[in-house]
């Protein structure tokens, strides 16, 4: 099978994208940190940010919802639809962890919340060159096989509500669906049950979540495979199809 990688400076990019992108969906809210900040004071940074993009060199990496939304001022536009948006920051770390800049991809438990602006040099002394030096590119073959484990968590949560979950084990309906060859893929997911029944979340299986819980997953599962197909394929950030 033939894989093609975005680059090294092409992901990098992504992440700073993203990263910039969740803190103008940010400053859709008038409290940040804890602090109160006027609209006056939310649209300095809104262009700052923006601008700084833009000496970059980066906006000519990012899709057209994200130039018109960095162009947009703020409280202009739908404020549940631009925080909505925020969710997105669930791709920064296969970007990262492709790059070599992470050790270890958090589990599918919670949201990534770490904080990746110093990773990332977000600021005036950033250097992409700087930055590039840093990376240890991953294989093709470990991130295919992380791309693999996402589609799996994907196509879990899309059949959240299949019958046939509730009483067939989840290793036995991947290898009917997807092949005996993904017995491989199923030894590398960590969060699996020990009889490889179903998939663990929260010390549950994930047939037993609330709604709400599921939601969440289906949230990081989604945007973590989007990422990975992103960085093994040819497409563009938003024309990435996840099939599962």
């Amino acid at each position: 099978m033939t894989i093609h990688m975005k680059s090294a400076r092409e992901i990098i990019a992504r992440a700073v994208i993203l990263l910039c992108l969740s803190d103008r969906c940010a400053l859709e809210k008038s409290t940040i940190g804890g602090k109160l900040y006027s609209k006056k004071q939310r649209e300095e940074q809104r262009n700052a940010i923006y601008k700084w993009l833009q000496n970059k060199g980066y906006t000519n990496y990012m899709t057209k919802s994200e130039t018109q939304l960095f162009e947009q001022e703020v409280d202009l536009g739908d404020k549940i639809k631009i925080l909505a948006m925020q969710v997105q920051y669930e791709a920064i770390e296969p970007c990262l962890w492709s790059l070599g800049l992470v050790k270890e991809l958090s589990s599918y438990d919670q949201f990534v919340l770490t904080d990746f602006h110093p990773v990332l040099q977000i600021g005036l002394q950033h250097n992409s060159e700087k930055i590039l030096d840093m990376c240890n590119l991953r294989t093709k073959e470990e991130i295919y096989m992380q791309n693999e484990i996402a589609m799996l968590w994907n196509w879990r949560i899309v059949e959240w509500n299949n019958l046939i979950l509730q009483t067939q084990a989840v290793k036995d309906i991947v290898i009917n669906v997807f092949g005996k060859q993904y017995e491989t893929v199923l030894a590398k997911i960590q969060q699996l049950s020990s009889n490889q029944s179903d998939f663990i979340v929260n010390n549950q299986y994930l047939k037993n979540l609330n709604e709400q819980e599921r939601s969440q997953i289906e949230c990081i599962a989604k945007w973590r495979h989007h990422a990975f197909e992103w960085i093994i394929g040819d497409d563009l950030w938003d024309e990435v199809e996840l099939n599962t």
